[in-house]
């Protein structure tokens, strides 16, 4: 009996051992943050320029997307996405709703009154929004990581 305890016991540190690794991996530098942030933000931005432009602004940051998957992989090896179940669904929810609405505002202003800027301003907005939703989901996602199953 207690040979099956010690193995359940040393499976449980394994396991514990494993979840520390991966957090330690999955820890990203403040750039990682940043970078994150630039992309939504110049999403948003983008609406101030002419409709060519702005499409090509969107395929710049759909590059720049692939580009920072590649770099968690080389970082990392893996990719974590953040749609993912737990607590953290809550943070980045929030953060598209935020950047949706910021975007379709920018619109409108832009549209409806002519303030070309309002996208370039409600960019920068969602920017530091999103480097600070994106810092959240990592201490969430890092804690939960450390709990015990």
């Amino acid at each position: 009996m207690s040979t099956t305890n010690e193995e359940a016991a040393a499976a449980l540190e394994a396991m514990r051992e494993s979840r520390a690794r991966l957090a330690a991996a999955a820890n990203c530098p403040p750039e990682r943050h940043l970078a994150f942030a630039g992309l939504l933000g110049a999403l948003v931005a983008s609406q101030a320029a002419s409709p060519f432009f702005t499409l090509g602004i969107e395929g710049l940051v759909f590059i720049g997307i692939a580009l920072v998957v590649l770099w968690d992989r080389r970082r990392t090896g893996m990719f974590i996405n953040g749609y993912r179940a737990g607590r953290t669904q809550r943070v980045t929810f929030g953060l598209l709703a935020f950047a949706l609405i910021c975007l379709g505002l920018g619109i409108w202003l832009k549209l409806a009154y002519g303030l070309v800027w309002a996208p370039v301003a409600l960019g920068v907005v969602v920017a530091i929004v999103a480097y600070v939703g994106s810092s959240v989901w990592q201490r969430i996602y890092l804690r939960e990581l450390a709990e015990t199953p």
